[in-house]
């Protein structure tokens, strides 16, 4: 799984045995703040990427974890700006995680 962090902008794997669980957050290991969970399909953006790190900070507030969303059965893709994202949590808030 993966885990960022959205103060530091850093992102690590775990592995979990996924029977058991996974936590939602950890501690990051950079500046002991909060990771988070975003799953297995997070793509961390580059850490000096400030807008991109913006855009995941928004899905994430907004319930977005990375998570497949698939309205039709077909996996619809991420956003790949913020301006975009704000399209995105309002046409998918069935989806976001509460």
């Amino acid at each position: 799984m993966a885990f960022a962090c959205l103060d530091c902008r850093k992102s690590f794997k775990r592995e979990f045995n996924l029977s058991e669980g996974c936590p939602k957050e950890l501690t990051c290991p950079n500046c002991g703040g909060t990771a988070h969970n975003f799953g297995r399909h997070f793509k961390p953006p580059k850490k000096n990427d400030l807008k991109q790190w913006k855009k995941v900070s928004f899905l994430f507030e907004h319930g977005f974890r990375f998570q497949k969303i698939r309205p039709n059965g077909i996996d619809e893709p991420y956003p790949k700006t913020l301006d975009e994202a704000k399209e995105f949590v309002i046409k998918y808030k069935d989806y976001a995680i509460k």
